[in-house]
């Protein structure tokens, strides 16, 4: 009797602990959520008002929340929570915490709208992604047009509508309003062979004159005098020895431009702090002033301008009309920074842009796609802007975005600075298009020096030519000093044999030595200094990288390393103090 008890009483504990074990795996299986929806700092009374205002607009009609996921394909959205409740449900549950929100009728059509809603996700995403490039791709498109049919850009005002006179682009205000002087020595020489002929045959004066101006960049309804000529020579003097008129306007208008490119970048950088901060104590005063007015005018009708996109609209008419201003109503000189001004605002508008129509977008797979698309639009914005206003500086941001959005790029980070690529795959596509881009300028300018190709054929290539030479130069043989080093990782390199990998590194080394004595042959054999000298830098630090492994491989001291290399770099920069056109050379090819 005792055993039979005992296995009753054993049998009961462990029915006990089964059923214990099952409430465990219940509890186990429930899951709280909790989340705020629409917290934005509001006060308790703002908040009921708003609820209020929601009972008597829409009549307290019931609306779905819903949470949703991925499904398991990744194709399609499905709802993980669905909550059914209504405005003065929520108000009466701000009161009494013990009541539920949730609506308990149903309503059928509601689910059906926010299953036609996620079934419609994939067009709404093509529709959003649609509407967030058209305005920076019609400033793209603007560019381009000015480049290529200017003709079609209105030159009414825009923006400067209180510019009425259009200007004159082939000269400066500045050089009108000094005294005439050629800016190339070919324009002096035939300033001085037309000054000769005037003085053998006077009766041709008004079309000497004429001429004369044009080589000065004047009109022959604004022709030079006798007496400019005469003065002419001074003036060439004075420009020759740094002083003058001439020589001090215009070095004061270099340090004007300076300032001026320095605000355009301030103006940019702080435009939208500065209205945060400015507003943020305006909208409390205008609040206590005007309560009634902000919340029921001006709040409202900026919220629906935002939703509608007219802001959007108005802050990009206004970076567009800047662009075509610069180019029909400014002078080249000025103009240029009335350009630079629009692409710098170009780029807020383009984050304005971001932010509204990519909040209902999903993020890309890869993390690089989305600041690559950003480089090539900047790219394709700023190169035909360069050329129309013959900048070199916006010629240089045009080739830093086109390699920036092939993968090469600088890092800032405390103290240093890290130049190199966002990956492998992006150094051997950066190497090959510099590769392409200097032999393709080679043939370029020697096709011109052959007279095959005309000035008119090249002018427009003239302004990327030292960004091309700088960044091609660099970018091609720095992946390839990479590449060539023994502590290069590949894909795969410490699964492969050790004659694999010293076969792979052979290959790699050929390649920059190949690259390295071409490099020298065009420049030797095509006159350019720059191209010869960048390959015979390289071509050091190269020789340097070898050694460097035969260091570390043999062991040696680590000091004795340092000490060379820093004795290295000490003679390197005294020579070069010694010979600056050495480094002048390597900006030009």
């Amino acid at each position: 009797m005792r055993k039979v008890k005992g296995e009753k009483e054993g049998k009961k504990e462990k029915d006990k602990e089964g059923e214990k074990d099952k409430e465990g795996e219940k509890d186990k299986a429930k899951v709280k959520l909790s989340f705020i929806i629409g917290a934005r700092k509001l006060s308790h009374g703002r908040i009921e008002s708003l609820l209020e205002d929601s009972i008597k607009k829409c009549d307290n009609q019931p609306f779905l929340m819903e949470v949703t996921c991925d499904g398991k394909d990744g194709n399609h959205t499905l709802p993980l929570i669905q909550l059914l409740t209504k405005a003065s449900l929520i108000k009466k549950s701000l009161h009494n915490t013990s009541l539920s929100c949730l609506e308990p009728i149903p309503a059928p059509h509601l689910l059906k709208v926010a299953e036609k809603k996620r079934a419609g996700k994939a067009l709404k995403a093509v529709f959003h992604t649609l509407r967030w490039w058209m305005l920076p791709l019609l400033l793209t498109s603007l560019s381009w047009t000015l480049l290529l049919a200017p003709e079609y850009v209105p030159t009414a005002p825009i923006v400067f509508h209180w510019r009425e006179d259009v200007a004159d682009r082939s000269t400066s205000k500045i050089m009108r309003a000094l005294p005439p002087v050629p800016a190339l020595l070919h324009e002096a020489f035939s300033l001085g062979s037309l000054f000769e002929q005037l003085k053998m045959n006077p009766s041709n004066k008004e079309a000497l004159l004429c001429e004369a101006s044009s080589l000065v960049g004047r009109s022959c309804d604004d022709p030079l005098s006798l007496e400019d000529l005469y003065l002419m020579q001074d003036h060439l003097q004075d420009l020759a020895l740094r002083r003058g008129i001439v020589t001090r306007v215009t070095g004061f208008f270099t340090f004007v431009n300076m300032c001026w490119l320095g605000s355009i970048l301030g103006i940019a950088v702080s435009i939208g702090p500065s209205i945060y901060h400015v507003l943020k104590p305006l909208r409390k005063l205008m609040e206590r002033l005007l309560r009634w007015f902000v919340r029921d005018v001006l709040v409202p009708f900026v919220i629906r301008m935002h939703n509608w996109g007219v802001i959007e609209f108005a802050v990009w008419l206004v970076v567009c009309g800047l662009m075509v201003d610069a180019e029909s109503l400014f002078a080249m000189e000025t103009g240029r920074f009335i350009a630079m001004t629009s692409l710098a605002l170009s780029i807020p508008c383009f984050s304005y842009s971001t932010f509204i129509w990519t909040r209902q977008l999903d993020p890309p797979k890869n993390a690089k796609t989305l600041p690559r698309l950003i480089f090539i639009w900047m790219f394709l914005t700023s190169s035909p802007c360069a050329i129309v206003f013959d900048s070199e500086l916006l010629a240089s941001v045009a080739v830093i975005t086109f390699y920036a959005a092939l993968g090469f790029s600088v890092c800032f980070f405390g103290m240093g600075v890290a130049v190199g690529f966002d990956g492998k795959g992006s150094m051997s596509r950066v190497s090959f298009t510099s590769a392409l881009l200097l032999l393709s300028h080679l043939v370029i300018r020697e096709s011109f020096k052959f007279g095959i190709l005309g000035d008119g054929d090249v002018d427009n290539l003239r302004i990327f030519e030292g960004p091309v030479a700088t960044m091609g130069s660099l970018t091609m043989y720095l992946t390839l000093l990479i590449m060539s080093s023994r502590f290069y990782y590949y894909k795969n390199k410490y699964r492969d044999s050790e004659q694999v990998r010293r076969r792979h590194y052979v290959r790699r080394n050929l390649i920059m030595g190949v690259a390295l004595l071409l490099g020298m042959l065009c420049g030797a054999v095509t006159g350019s200094n720059g191209t010869y000298n960048t390959a015979i830098t390289f071509l050091v630090l190269f020789a340097g990288e070898k050694y460097a492994e035969f260091h570390i491989e043999s062991k040696f001291n680590g000091w004795l390393l340092v000490l060379m290399a820093s004795s290295i770099l000490y003679y390197m920069a005294f020579w070069l103090h010694d010979n600056p056109e050495f480094l002048v050379s390597l900006f030009k090819i």
